[in-house]
């Protein structure tokens, strides 16, 4: 049976202590009653109790210190009803993961990891942490960082402060060496995409009236869910986002550790409409397709990537969007790229070979030689009887039946293979994705002494090395998507433009035209 701690038990070859070896630990967050109103801690609090509230088999429980009585301030908690107040809705949300315990306190005594949110509380703890994030900034210290009172009600400062610190609990169990981790204030500022102690003085502390029409998500898993969970939360936009998502085992057990719009009451519900759902108080219309985006023949104005398999990059390539952001994790790593430009820089495509693809032929022979039972079991999974696939094995038809058992066949004989996940290092790339998202939008460039930069990492294993940084990526020479010799790029490279002139609209296109 899956468990929901699956994809985080793995030890990533020897660097993190074998799961049956841990020693889990209580955390306490405790949410300063000087500064609990304001949006920027609130949205901190969340996410941190969110993320620990995932790591089940690391993370013994999650108490919650907060005061009562103070309402939320806008959209903050999405698995909870939104007219509680912040101390029940925290709870509450991170009771409906149902994975890590999460219960109300009057205090942090019983806890191993004391977090405080805010800036005016000192307690005497071994183990303890302030954690701040507003605006576009995040960061955690050995003491107090101060937010202002008209610091804004955006999200992505605070979601990655708390995945910050969701990291520094979650290594402190799992990494042997991780004493060496950070004490002084370190940070990350999605402005600039860089490491920083303080935020951007020039970034906007609002977005005012931001129409996203012409965007769509391919993928609404981890990082894509974070991403919608991120928009969710932000106040200012607006318009029509598509979602789409052709997962057809839907939300599952295993994506309760990383997928932080998603509770356990989810499981079994497709995810783009799941999604939707959930955030339908948002002020962006969405619209959920319960397919993966390239079946639907469309080539949107900005087409964000959060799919998990280079065959799925390569075909959202092949929509060649004038606007193209990707995202992406491996183990402990986030990674986001601006895509292009055209010809210049990297595509969907580049250092992304296809994985193996198994011919129809092959699947045949496969049935065959498993017999009657094979059968069976083939026809029980689509829904025939056994003449129906004795038939098509019999004549190679390629019908309706002869396309939902190749279907049913290759999802049996190309399992996706589950890579090591959690959820700080999707929230992060998620996050990191949305300001992106928001930034191309309002005509700004990923560094801003960098024009030319389309690439960010950041790992979580040494979160203040220089690594940790912006970077050009420039296309990948074997490419064949984005080759001088393909006559999409041409396509492409006029759709840029016109976007860049504000002549593109969003064409609908049959699936097999690609570009």
């Amino acid at each position: 049976m899956a468990r929901i701690s699956d994809r985080h038990e793995g030890d990533l070859k020897g660097q993190l202590t074998p799961f049956t070896d841990l020693q889990p630990v209580a955390v306490a967050v405790v949410v300063d009653p000087c500064s609990a109103h304001i949006v920027a801690h609130q949205h901190t609090a969340w996410m941190l109790i969110n993320l620990l509230a995932r790591a089940d088999g690391v993370i013994q429980a999650v108490h919650v210190v907060c005061p009562p009585d103070v309402p939320m301030a806008g959209r903050v908690v999405p698995l909870a009803r939104r007219d509680l107040p912040l101390d029940q809705a925290l709870v509450r949300g991170g009771q409906a993961i149902g994975a890590v315990p999460v219960s109300s306190a009057r205090t942090a005594a019983p806890a191993d990891t004391l977090i405080v949110i805010g800036s005016q509380r000192r307690d005497a703890h071994p183990n303890l942490r302030f954690v701040a994030g507003y605006g576009w900034w995040g960061g955690v210290s050995n003491h107090p960082i101060p937010v202002r009172e008209a610091s804004g009600p955006l999200p992505f400062g605070p979601y990655v402060a708390a995945a910050l610190a969701a990291a520094e609990v979650f290594l402190s169990v799992r990494l042997p060496r991780y004493g060496d981790a950070p004490t002084e204030t370190y940070g990350w500022d999605c402005w600039g995409q860089r490491l920083s102690t303080v935020p951007a003085p020039d970034a906007p502390n609002e977005l005012a009236e931001l129409d996203l029409t012409g965007t769509a998500l391919a993928g609404v898993g981890a990082v894509g869910s974070t991403w919608a969970h991120a928009l969710w939360a932000a106040p200012g936009l607006g318009g029509e986002v598509t979602l789409a998502d052709g997962d057809e085992e839907g939300v599952t057990t295993t994506n309760l550790n990383r997928c932080p719009l998603f509770g356990h009451d989810h499981i079994g519900l497709p995810k783009a409409e799941c999604a939707a759902g959930v955030a339908a108080d948002a002020d962006i219309l969405w619209r959920p397709h319960n397919a993966r985006f390239e079946q639907l023949g469309l080539t949107p104005g900005q087409l964000v990537s959060a799919v998990d398999t280079n065959r799925a990059r390569g075909e959202l390539q092949n929509r060649y969007a004038p606007s193209m952001l990707s995202a992406s994790t491996l183990d402990l790593r986030a990674e986001v790229l601006r895509i292009g430009p055209p010809g210049v820089g990297a595509c969907l495509r580049c250092f992304n070979p296809p994985e193996a693809f198994t011919g129809d032929d092959e699947l045949r022979d496969h049935v065959r030689a498993g017999g009657k039972e094979a059968a069976l079991a083939l026809a029980a999974d689509v829904g025939i009887s056994r003449s129906e696939v004795q038939r098509w094995l019999d004549r190679g038809e390629c019908g309706e039946v002869g396309t939902r058992l190749l279907e049913s066949l290759r999802r049996q004989a190309e399992p996706h293979q589950a890579r090591f996940a959690v959820g700080f290092t999707s929230a992060m790339a998620g996050t990191l994705l949305a300001a992106e998202t928001i930034k191309l939008l309002l005509g700004q460039p990923m560094h801003p002494g960098e024009p030319d930069h389309n690439n960010v990492t950041f790992q979580f294993l040494k979160p203040t090395a220089l690594v940790n940084a912006s970077s050009r990526l420039a296309r990948d020479p074997q490419c064949p998507a984005c080759a001088p010799t393909n006559r999409a790029l041409g396509v492409w490279r006029r759709r840029t433009a016109s976007a860049r002139g504000g002549s593109f609209t969003m064409p609908t296109a049959g699936p097999d035209d690609t570009a």
